[in-house]
C-alpha cells in the first residue's frame, strides 16, 4: 500500500458527515471514542451475536429429529422442511428488508431482530412440552424456524451493512472476521446444543440463547448511532440482478454454489438416525456433524495460495469432483461396506468441498456479470450483485437440501426407530434408505458438475491446469501483481487475490459507493447504504 494511501487512511475515525434533507445542515456521528482500543465494542457486538444466532440455527441438528420423530411422530420428509423453512424465510424477507430498514432505521431493526430471534428460540424450547399433538407440535416448528430465518436475515444485512460505514477502509478485513464467526456458529452450534441437552435437558439450549438475545440489546442500543444521524435521501437506481439471468454462465455457477451447499444441508434431517445404526448416541453424532465446517475453516486460508496458480473456474469445478466423491464414499455407491468410516472420510471431502467453491464463488459471478450489466453506472457494482447472488444460491441449497433429502431418505424407507437394539433387518433397511438417498444427491451434483464444466468455462480452468502442470509454468511477476486488482476492476485476472473475499447476506442493499475505498475527511452517508 502506498504512503498516500496510508494517509487516506489515517482519518478513519473522525465523525461521520451526515447530510440532511435541506443540504444545508449536517449532523454528525462521532466515533472517535473507538480510536486506539484494542477491541471495538461494536465490531465485537456484531460478533459475539452473529455467532450465538448460527448457533440458534445449527443446534437442532443433533437433538432436534430424534424428538420429532420418536415422540411427535413426524416423518423426515417433515423434518426436513423444518429445516428448510428457516432459509425460506431469509429468501423471502430479504425482498422486503430494504423498506423495513428505510421506514424505521437501522438500529430498530437490529433490536426488533433480537427480540424475534429470543421470543422463537423460547417457542422451539416449549416444543417438548408439545409431543402428543403432532399438528401443534409440526405447526409451531414451522413458524418458529420460519421467523428465525427472517429474524437473521435482518440482523445480518443490517450488521453487514454497518462495516463498510463504520470501518471503510478495512471492510474486507471486518467482514472476513464476522464471516468467521458465522462459520464457527454453525461449526460449534451442534456440539453446544448437544452438551446442553445432554447436561440440562431440552429446553436450556433454547432458553440460554433467547436470554443472551435480550441482553444483547444493551449493547446495540448504547454503542450504534442513533439513527437521525444514519438517514439519507438521496435515491439510486435498483441494481439489474434479473440481467444475471440471461447468462448461461451465471445460471451454471448458481446451480454449483446450490449442489455444494446441499452437500451438506442434505443430510441433516437424518444424519442422526444414521448414526444410531452404528450404535452411535445423539451426543457423539454431534461432534461427527461438524467434520464438514472443521475442514472448511482449515482450508480458509490455504485456498486464496491456491488460487493464484490455478484458475476460479477449475476451483469450483473440482469442488463438485470432491463433493461428489465424497457423497458417493458416505453413501457408499458400490453397495456394501456401509461404515462408519466411510462416513466420516467422506464429511472430510464434503467439507474441503466447500471451501474449493465458497470461496471463488462471488469472484467467479462477479466476472462473469461483466459482459451481461453493460450500463456503466453499475459497473462498479458488480460485487454487489455477485453477494446478492451468492447468498441467494446458498440459501436456496440451503432449502431444497434437507426439503429433498428427508423427502426421499423417507421413500426409500428409512423412517425407521433405530433406537435401543434394533433388530439388524431395520439396521440393514437404513442404510439401504441412506445409500440409495445419498446417490441421488450425487446424480444432481453430477449434473451440476457437467453442466458448469461446459457452460461455465470449468473446461478452460482444467486445461490451463493441465498445460500448467505439464510445462511446470508459474505465474509471472506481471499476472502476481494483478492479484491484487479489486473485484470490480473490469480488467482483473481469472486468478484469485488474496484480497478476494467471501461476502454475506449483507452484501444485498449494500451501498457500493461505501465499498470503494476510505475518503479522506468525512463518510457521506447516502440512503442507498440503508
Amino acid at each position: 500500500m502506498s504512503s498516500d494511501q496510508q494517509g487516506d487512511q489515517k482519518p478513519l475515525m473522525q465523525p461521520f458527515s451526515v447530510l440532511e434533507p435541506d443540504g444545508k445542515k449536517e449532523s454528525s456521528y462521532n466515533s472517535s471514542k473507538y480510536e486506539g482500543k484494542c477491541v471495538d465494542p461494536r465490531l465485537m457486538t456484531f460478533c459475539i451475536t452473529n455467532f450465538v444466532i448460527n448457533v440458534g440455527i445449527s443446534q437442532i441438528a443433533p437433538f432436534y429429529p430424534g424428538l420429532a420423530a420418536d415422540k411427535a411422530g413426524l416423518t423426515y420428509s417433515q423434518i426436513g422442511l423444518v429445516f428448510s423453512i428457516n432459509p425460506l424465510g431469509s429468501i423471502l424477507f430479504s425482498f422486503v428488508i430494504g423498506s423495513f430498514i428505510q421506514v424505521w432505521g437501522r438500529k430498530k431493526c437490529l433490536m426488533i431482530a433480537l427480540v424475534v430471534q429470543s421470543s422463537v428460540q423460547i417457542l422451539f424450547g416449549c416444543l417438548n412440552f408439545m409431543t402428543d399433538n403432532k399438528n401443534l407440535f409440526f405447526s409451531m416448528s414451522l413458524l418458529s424456524r420460519f421467523f428465525q430465518g427472517m429474524s437473521r436475515s435482518v440482523y445480518s444485512t443490517v450488521t453487514f451493512a454497518y462495516v463498510p460505514i463504520f470501518w471503510p477502509g478495512e471492510f474486507q478485513k471486518k467482514l472476513a472476521i464476522m464471516e468467521t464467526m458465522t462459520a464457527l456458529g454453525l461449526l460449534f452450534g451442534p456440539m453446544i446444543g448437544s452438551v446442553l441437552n445432554y447436561a440440562f435437558g431440552y429446553s436450556i439450549p433454547f432458553f440460554v440463547i433467547a436470554i443472551f438475545f435480550l441482553c444483547a440489546e444493551i449493547p446495540t442500543y448504547s454503542q450504534l448511532p442513533p439513527d437521525s444521524t444514519m438517514k439519507t435521501f438521496e435515491k439510486k437506481k435498483k441494481l439489474p440482478i434479473i440481467k444475471a439471468f440471461t447468462s448461461i454462465k451465471v445460471i451454471v455457477t448458481i446451480m454449483n454454489v446450490m449442489s455444494i451447499t446441499a452437500g451438506y444441508t442434505y443430510f441433516n434431517p437424518f444424519f442422526v438416525n444414521h448414526m444410531q445404526s452404528f450404535g452411535i448416541s445423539e451426543n457423539i453424532a454431534a461432534f461427527i456433524l461438524t467434520i464438514p465446517a472443521i475442514f472448511y475453516i482449515g482450508m480458509v486460508n490455504i485456498i486464496p495460495k491456491i488460487g493464484k496458480y490455478v484458475k476460479k473456474t477449475f476451483m469450483m469445478s473440482l469442488a463438485l469432483v470432491v463433493c461428489f466423491s465424497g457423497n458417493m464414499i458416505e453413501a457408499p455407491f458400490w453397495g456394501e461396506g456401509n461404515t462408519l468410516a466411510s462416513v466420516i472420510i467422506g464429511l472430510i471431502l464434503v467439507g474441503v468441498s466447500q471451501s474449493f467453491s465458497m470461496i471463488p464463488s462471488i469472484p467467479q459471478i462477479s466476472e462473469f456479470l461483466g459482459p451481461v450489466v453493460t450500463d456503466p453506472q453499475f459497473k462498479n457494482n458488480l460485487t454487489d450483485m455477485a453477494s446478492a447472488l451468492f447468498i441467494m444460491s446458498m440459501g436456496c441449497g440451503s432449502l431444497v437440501g434437507p426439503l429433498l433429502g428427508g423427502s426421499v431418505y423417507d421413500g426409500f424407507g428409512g423412517n425407521v426407530n433405530l433406537t435401543g437394539s434394533p433388530p439388524q433387518e431395520m439396521v440393514d433397511q437404513e442404510r439401504e434408505a441412506f445409500r440409495r438417498a445419498m446417490i441421488c444427491l450425487g446424480l444432481w451434483q453430477l449434473i451440476a458438475a457437467t453442466l458448469f464444466f461446459f457452460f461455465g468455462d470449468g473446461y478452460k480452468g482444467w486445461s490451463d491446469c493441465c498445460r500448467s502442470c505439464s510445462t511446470g509454468q508459474t505465474p509471472s511477476s506481471e499476472q502476481e501483481q494483478q492479484l491484487t486488482k479489486p473485484l470490480n476492476d473490469d480488467t482483473s485476472d481469472d486468478v484469485m487475490s488474496d484480497n478476494d473475499t467471501l461476502s454475506s447476506e449483507a452484501s444485498v442493499g449494500n451501498d457500493s459507493d461505501l465499498l470503494q475505498g476510505p475518503p479522506k475527511k468525512t463518510i457521506t452517508i447516502r440512503k442507498e447504504a440503508i
